[in-house]
């Protein structure tokens, strides 16, 4: 299975991601996340990384504009990882990401009482893939300046592309 299987329980929304976390599986989980928010009452996204083989730099910027849009439900709200791996935790120190989203040690198990279901895939246009790209990037050059120098050509280019 690729993709991402998702339940919700209380205030948290539970996210297992199957494969690659990028930019092609970002909008499914941006616009999962968008919906549950619109409905109210949630404050937490546990992401559980046990079965994902890496993540993109759109994937790691979709998931700090989650935290920060989760951030804004107040005290103790946010993005937490778990099953982080090495390789994973890597990634996402090196954009800064350890400094905002709660990187949970050790295993650990989601609730018994979940019943995860798969999230299906959204399709979407070139046009607004970059959209998504962009914003995402640019997230990640405001949470940390290191990043401009990683990303500031391809921010540029994907401005150039979408003639902006």
């Amino acid at each position: 299975m690729k993709g991402f299987e998702v339940a919700k329980s209380d205030d948290a929304l539970y996210v297992r991601v199957h494969g690659l976390g990028s930019m092609t599986s970002a909008p499914a989980l941006e616009a999962f996340v968008d919906h549950e928010l619109q409905t109210g009452g949630v404050r937490q996204l546990v992401l559980d990384l046990a079965e994902c083989s890496g993540v993109d730099s759109t994937f790691m910027g979709t998931l700090l504009g989650i935290n920060n849009r989760l951030s804004d439900q107040g005290e103790g709200a946010g993005v937490a990882l778990v099953n982080v791996d090495d390789h994973a935790r890597k990634q996402l120190s090196s954009v800064g990401l350890d400094a905002f989203l709660t990187l949970v040690e050790g295993e650990t198990r989601l609730p018994k009482k979940l019943r995860l279901t798969p999230l299906p895939a959204k399709p979407v246009g070139d046009r607004e893939r970059l959209k998504l790209m962009l914003k995402a990037h640019k997230d990640l050059v405001a949470a940390d300046e290191r990043n401009r120098a990683k990303f500031g050509l391809f921010l540029e280019a994907i401005v150039a592309e979408l003639g902006e």
